[in-house]
């Protein structure tokens, strides 16, 4: 399979093509090019709507569930995949600041400071030209991505989970040549925030308020904060900083426990199959936004059921047993 005329096949929204490549045998290496493309393609959309349900956050989610059984990919999860990415125009002039500036030249020396300091008071149209600069200077590197990561989970309330799957995305095949649709993906996304300042260190860690999260809170937005806090990153430290801030102000005060089920669908564990369950999801008489958020929420209920005790299951089984309904 030729990745590159699965891209131009997404990116001009041409259903056959990419209904022909599901119907063919993915597997392999053809089945991590198709769905990198995906990743790519979502990357790539002028998206203006709630970070959380961002087409990458979609896409890398049903990457993961796959990835349970990669010899048999689930075509009905990859349908829904370009079917929810065709919901959405893409961006078509993300070179345009690159052309511009190799057009100049670099110029006086610039630093990732400088685009930090634009960035956090605001003046996007200087940001992109010097985030451009600093890209090519640093040889088209990811060090901008990593620098622009910071910056997003500022505002970890908002961000977070699209910067976990954005990064896992990314991460998947890492292909230098396109780092830059990455940047500037997470780049237009900042754009429509307005964002704090950086943020001091907090004594606090994810496990430290995993059993309230597991009982009543907001287990998308954990699994993604956990799982940024563990990963491994050049700028963790940093990551680790605005996250420790943001872990200490969830509150859990007012919110009322779950009542516990004898019959969950968590319950038999030798028996569960997340992608079978995905596909219920999306087989649904539900809007693609409902469709999407419940396999997010599905998404991170694997996760975060990968490490926790027997009883705490319970919990999490209970409180998203409707998913299945």
């Amino acid at each position: 399979m030729d990745d590159f005329d699965i891209r131009s096949a997404l990116i001009n929204k041409d259903l056959n093509i990419c209904s022909s490549a599901i119907s063919s045998k993915l597997t392999g290496q053809s089945l991590i090019d198709f769905i990198y493309e995906l990743i790519y393609a979502s990357a790539k959309v002028s998206y203006t709507g709630d970070p959380t349900l961002h087409p990458i956050c979609i896409v890398n989610s049903i990457k993961n569930f796959i990835g349970d059984d990669k010899r048999n990919p689930s075509k009905t999860l990859l349908e829904f995949a370009i079917r929810y990415l065709f919901e959405f125009e893409f961006r078509y002039n993300d070179q345009d600041s690159l052309i511009e500036v190799q057009k100049r030249g670099l110029g006086q020396s610039i630093f990732v400071s400088d685009l930090e300091e634009l960035c956090q008071t605001g003046d996007w149209e200087k940001a992109e030209n010097v985030m451009a600069q600093t890209f090519i200077a640093s040889d088209k590197s990811r060090a901008t991505l990593d620098a622009l990561v910071e910056l997003a989970l500022q505002n970890s309330f908002d961000c977070a989970s699209f910067i976990n799957h954005l990064l896992r995305g990314y991460q998947f095949q890492e292909k230098r040549e396109d780092n830059w649709i990455f940047i500037k993906c997470i780049f237009e996304q900042i754009k429509k925030i307005q964002l704090e300042s950086p943020h001091a260190s907090v004594n606090i860690s994810p496990n430290q308020i995993k059993r309230g999260i597991i009982k009543t809170g907001d287990i998308v937005l954990f699994a993604a904060m956990n799982r940024i806090w563990e990963g491994e990153y050049v700028r963790i430290r940093g990551y680790k900083r605005e996250l420790s801030y943001w872990l200490g102000e969830i509150k859990f005060s007012g919110l009322e426990e779950v009542k516990l089920l004898d019959n969950h669908f968590l319950n038999d564990s030798n028996k569960l199959s997340f992608i079978e369950l995905a596909e219920k999801i999306i087989n649904k008489k539900e809007t693609k936004s409902v469709i999407a958020t419940d396999l997010l929420t599905l998404e991170a209920v694997r996760s975060i059921s990968a490490s926790i005790e027997r009883h705490e299951i319970d919990y999490i089984g209970s409180r998203f047993n409707y998913l299945l309904n």
